[in-house]
C-alpha cells in the first residue's frame, strides 16, 4: 500500500489499526451489555443462571443497581483502590518498557527487518501463555496477591540480568523472564481489584482509576530508555527495578491489610445489626434484612471476604 492516498506503507499500518479500533468502539455500544438482564441473546433461564453464578461469586449487584453518587464517592475514598493503583503502576511501567528495548537486543543478534520482527513474537507468546496460566490458577486458588509476588520476582531476575549482561543472547533470554514476569501481573491485578470491589458502579470507578494509574506510566517509560544508552539502558533498567520493588512492597501491604480486615470480620467486629437476628453492632449499621445489608454495604458487608 506504499503510496496509496499519498501515504507511506508504515502510515497505513497505523491508519488501518486505528480505524479497526474506532469501528469496534462504535459497535461496542450494541454488542457489549451492562448487565445479564440486558442481554437479549440470553433466554430467561440463562439470565437467571448467570445472575446466580455472579451472586455466588460475591457479586450481589449482578441483578442490577441504580447509579448513585454514594457508590462513586465510596470508590474515590476507598483506601484499597489507591494502594492497588500503586501496585498497578509498579507493574505497568515495566510492561511498557519491553517493546522499547527488545528491538535493540535483536539488532545486536544480527537480525533486521522482517526476521527481527519475527524474533519478538516468541517473547510475547510466552508472556501470553503465562498470563493465561496465572489467570486460571490465581482465580482457582483465590491467591492473586501471591501470584503477583511470585511473577514480579521472576521479572526482577530478568531485569537484573538485562542490567548486567553484555551478551546479546543472554539478554534475549532475560527478556523472556522479564515479559513472563510482568505481563501476567497486569491482568491479575485488574482481576484482583475487581474481585475485591462489590457494586457495579463502585467497581467501574475503581477499575477506571486503576487502569489510568497504569496507562500514565507509559509517559515515564518512553522517556527513560534513551538511544544514547543502547543497548544496556542502565537508567531504564534501574528505574524498572525500582518500580518492580514498589510493586512487590505494595502487593505485600495490600495483601496484609486485606487479610487483617478478613480476620476482623471473622471475629465479628464488622457485624451489622439486622432485625430478627442476634448479635451485631450499631456502629456497623442497622438493616431490616441481610439482603439489604449486602446491597447497601457491598464489600463492606461483614460476610464479604477479600481475595488475597
Amino acid at each position: 500500500m506504499d503510496g496509496v492516498g499519498g501515504q507511506p506503507a508504515w502510515a497505513w499500518i497505523f491508519i488501518l489499526e486505528g480505524l479497526a479500533t474506532v469501528v469496534a468502539g462504535v459497535m461496542s455500544f450494541w454488542i457489549i451489555v451492562d448487565l445479564p438482564q440486558d442481554a437479549k441473546f440470553l433466554t430467561e433461564a440463562e439470565r437467571t443462571v448467570v445472575i446466580r453464578r455472579l451472586q455466588g461469586d460475591a457479586q450481589f449487584s449482578a441483578a442490577g443497581e441504580k447509579l448513585k453518587w454514594k457508590y462513586i464517592k465510596q470508590s474515590l475514598t476507598e483506601w484499597k483502590t489507591y494502594l492497588a493503583m500503586i501496585v498497578f503502576a509498579g507493574i505497568d511501567m515495566p510492561l511498557y518498557t519491553i517493546a522499547l528495548f527488545l528491538p535493540s537486543i535483536i539488532n545486536q543478534l544480527g537480525y533486521t527487518a522482517t526476521p527481527a520482527n519475527l524474533l519478538t513474537v516468541p517473547v510475547y507468546v510466552a508472556a501470553c501463555i503465562c498470563t493465561c496460566g496465572v489467570g486460571f490458577l490465581a482465580d482457582r486458588y483465590s491467591k492473586r496477591g501471591l501470584f503477583n509476588l511470585i511473577f514480579l520476582s521472576i521479572a526482577v531476575i530478568g531485569y537484573v540480568i538485562l542490567l548486567a549482561s553484555r551478551n546479546a543472547k543472554l539478554s534475549y533470554i532475560a527478556t523472556f523472564l522479564a515479559a513472563c514476569g510482568v505481563y501476567p501481573c497486569a491482568s491479575n491485578t485488574v482481576a484482583w481489584v475487581s474481585n475485591n470491589v462489590e457494586g457495579s458502579s463502585k467497581r467501574s470507578v475503581s477499575l477506571a482509576m486503576l487502569v489510568s494509574s497504569g496507562n500514565i506510566q507509559g509517559v515515564i517509560s518512553s522517556n527513560v530508555y534513551r538511544a544514547n544508552q543502547a543497548p544496556r539502558y542502565t537508567l531504564g533498567h534501574s528505574l524498572v527495578l525500582m518500580y518492580i520493588a514498589i510493586g512487590i512492597v505494595s502487593t505485600l501491604l495490600l495483601r496484609f491489610t486485606l487479610n487483617a480486615e478478613n480476620a476482623r470480620r471473622d471475629r465479628g467486629e464488622r457485624d451489622e445489626l439486622v432485625d430478627n437476628q442476634d448479635g451485631g453492632r450499631a456502629v456497623n449499621g442497622h438493616f431490616s434484612s441481610m439482603d439489604e445489608a449486602k446491597r447497601e454495604k457491598g464489600d463492606k458487608w461483614s460476610g464479604y471476604r477479600y481475595t488475597l
